[in-house]
């Protein structure tokens, strides 16, 4: 076990205690002794098995608890008291990607990913949090400065060579889960997101709004190219941007279970939002905008700030759901390229996010939009996972790259910034050929293309 912070050592867990039933009502659900919020979801499972297909880890690794299914019973173990929480945190916990896309062909509709996020919240509540993850989701990530240091860091180690060193004497394990995934990134940009702000050009008039926009803390180190292509697009579509300064808006700590962290990061942002005079919030980062969607619930029992988390959490919208939305305005030139779109895990199932992306590139003139085989599967690469995951990353990245080059596209679009990252490592193993592209880089590609009259060449 990795070193902890605030270790809390438990007893096992008690039987399960039952409530009276009402007179004349139904019988009522046990009283779990920890996850109560989850048990009754985890007792829907009827272990049909047809998450078995869905499940991208299931597909490289087919043991039962890489499924749905598997995950789910074991949980509920925990919390009845048949086993602990610690016994299955190698493996059941750590190797789901809490994609969901077991969710989508569930009768029952059973939230596996959101079970298995509690769970190991739960977890590192009993055993406590490793030192260097507390540090990083508690006092670095949540700071606006955070993000600028981690940059300035990591661009020093490149510069002097440090880095280079450090893999090249195979230490990379020693930087902890944060230079794993740097590592996996590749060198950074020089310049972030947030430092190319000043030089965009102004809204295309007549403007018909105004829109707080959120820069993702990952990609603002990472791809800071497709940041300043979302806004770029929202500009010549004539809304103007201010763009807080925000520190992490809480994806990691949901992601590896640090509730003190998540609850924070979210109180954070709705403080430094809820007097904001525009008319919305937007972002270019699917997961990041899901998880600020996802306010009203964290906050929603926040006697002081649950009201202004709901309204936040209405309000904020996936830069391309806005722009079909609202419509689209900027003229868009032709892009004689062939293009795949690989559907990242964070749009809601079923929801209209998954085609927004379609529908915005079919208007863009000589651009072919080819079919993705298994687009909706998971690429491997959310959060920690390709990091603390490396073989059955490496072995989902594989099977989607089968599926990109069988498509025939020359370029691969995505709209999330781990994706984004993962992708063009599998490209470089895969298929050197095709360049990934966030989806706001090929419209602004197009709309470069309308104002010179010259067709662009696909990069990343």
């Amino acid at each position: 076990m990795t070193e902890a912070a605030a270790p809390c050592p438990r007893a096992p867990a008690a039987p399960l205690a039952r409530r009276d039933p009402a007179p004349g009502g139904p019988a009522p659900w046990p009283v779990p002794p920890f996850l109560a919020d989850v048990y009754e979801d985890a007792s829907r499972c009827n272990r049909c098995s047809l998450c078995q297909a869905a499940c991208p880890t299931y597909q490289v690794h087919p043991v039962e608890w890489e499924t749905a299914r598997g995950r789910v019973a074991l949980v509920r173990d925990a919390i009845e008291g048949r086993l602990e929480l610690r016994e299955i945190a190698e493996g059941p916990l750590s190797t789901c990607l809490t994609c969901n896309n077991c969710v989508a062909v569930c009768p029952p509709r059973v939230p596996t990913g959101e079970i298995v996020s509690r769970a190991r919240q739960e977890l590192h509540e009993q055993e406590g949090f490793p030192a260097g993850q507390a540090l990083l989701l508690r006092a670095i990530l949540p700071r606006p400065g955070g993000t600028r240091t981690l940059h300035r860091l990591a661009r020093a180690g490149q510069v002097t060579g440090i880095a280079r060193a450090v893999r090249r004497l195979g230490r990379r394990g020693a930087l902890g889960t944060l230079g794993a995934m740097a590592a996996q990134a590749g060198p950074l940009p020089r310049r972030r997101a947030d430092q190319r702000v000043g030089g965009l050009p102004a809204a295309t008039l007549p403007t018909r709004g105004r829109l707080a926009f959120l820069i993702c803390c990952y990609q603002n180190l990472v791809a800071p190219e497709a940041t300043e292509a979302a806004m770029r697009v929202l500009l010549a579509n004539g809304f103007e941007l201010e763009v807080p300064a925000t520190g992490c808006l809480g994806l990691p700590a949901h992601s590896l279970g640090d509730r003190h962290a998540l609850t924070d990061m979210a109180v954070r942002t709705v403080t430094l939002l809820r007097d904001r005079s525009v008319d919305a919030v937007v972002g270019d980062v699917a997961s990041c905008v899901g998880q600020v969607q996802d306010y009203g619930r964290i906050l929603g029992d926040d006697r002081l700030l649950g009201e202004e988390a709901r309204r936040l959490a209405a309000s904020t919208h996936l830069a391309s759901a806005l722009l079909e939305r609202r419509g689209w305005r900027a003229p868009l030139g032709p892009l004689p390229w062939r293009v795949a779109i690989d559907l990242p895990c964070s749009l809601p199932i079923g929801g209209s996010a998954r085609g927004v992306a379609a529908r915005l590139l079919a208007r863009v003139p000589e651009l072919a939009v080819l079919p993705l085989d298994e687009a909706a599967m998971c690429c491997g690469g959310p959060g920690a996972f390709a990091t603390g995951e490396p073989r059955m990353s490496d072995a989902i990245l594989e099977r989607k790259f089968l599926n990109v080059v069988a498509s025939g596209a020359g370029v691969l679009v995505t709209e999330n910034v781990s994706c984004l990252v993962q992708l063009r490592r599998g490209a470089l193993l895969h298929a050197p050929r095709v360049r990934v592209m966030h989806l706001m880089e090929v419209l602004d590609a197009s709309i470069q293309s309308a104002a010179t009259g010259a067709p662009r060449r696909p990069v990343g």
